[in-house]
């Protein structure tokens, strides 16, 4: 009993605390893990496809390339990659980096993609909240991308336990995905208006799944 006795915390606000700490921790369950993958992976091509014909009848054409691969990218790929890394351990980590990394490479198909559709229109670049907000936000994911893989990479990783750094990777990581989803909204007003029902209905699984993603 004395033994006993001697192994619990007299405090019971810092006992609590560490309870808070370690659900915050747990793993995302497997269940919650693949509805999420689902949702986001469905809206990415659901989503980017519809946004990609936008105006109505408008049809497939060179720039539907742009919507297309940044929704695959940014919220397929980028999504399923800030996920997975919730489920922890080894695997998941590594899986974390090359969907985030493939991610990255579709979303700059679509960068690339716009920008030669205004060059062939001779329309200026760069003109617009939607446009700035989507090069910072690809252009911002660069940064996290080579500090996950030069010092957080579980293998080779030269500063793998750092605190500060998986802290820093992880909170600029979210804020940048964030952009990068409310940019997809943005972007889908300069294609459909002021349509307040498709706009709601187009964010409402980013909606769903942000606090389980991003949070």
């Amino acid at each position: 009993l004395l033994a006993h006795s001697r192994n619990l915390d007299p405090c019971p606000a810092r006992a609590r605390s560490r309870l808070t700490m370690a659900s915050k921790m747990s793993p995302i369950p497997a269940g919650k893990y693949a509805s999420l993958l689902a949702l986001l992976s469905a809206h990415s091509l659901f989503g980017g496809y519809y946004a990609a014909t936008r105006p109505e009848g408008a049809g497939w054409r060179f720039f539907s390339w742009h919507p297309m691969l940044m929704m695959v990218g940014m919220v397929g790929m980028m999504g399923a990659a800030a996920l997975t890394k919730k489920r922890g351990g080894y695997t998941n980590t590594k899986l974390h980096g090359i969907m985030a990394m493939v991610g990255m490479m579709l979303a700059g198909g679509g960068l690339y993609v716009i920008y030669q559709n205004k060059e062939s229109m001779g329309k200026q670049h760069f003109t617009t909240y939607h446009s700035w907000a989507g090069l910072a936000a690809l252009g911002g994911c660069i940064l996290p991308a080579v500090a996950g893989a030069v010092f957080l990479h579980p293998d080779f990783g030269i500063d793998k336990q750092n605190k500060l750094y998986r802290k820093v990777h992880k909170y600029l990581g979210r804020a940048l995905l964030m952009l990068a989803w409310m940019a997809t909204i943005s972007g889908l007003k300069t294609l459909v208006g002021d349509d307040i029902k498709t706009l709601i209905l187009f964010a409402a699984p980013l909606v769903v799944a942000a606090p389980f993603t991003l949070m």
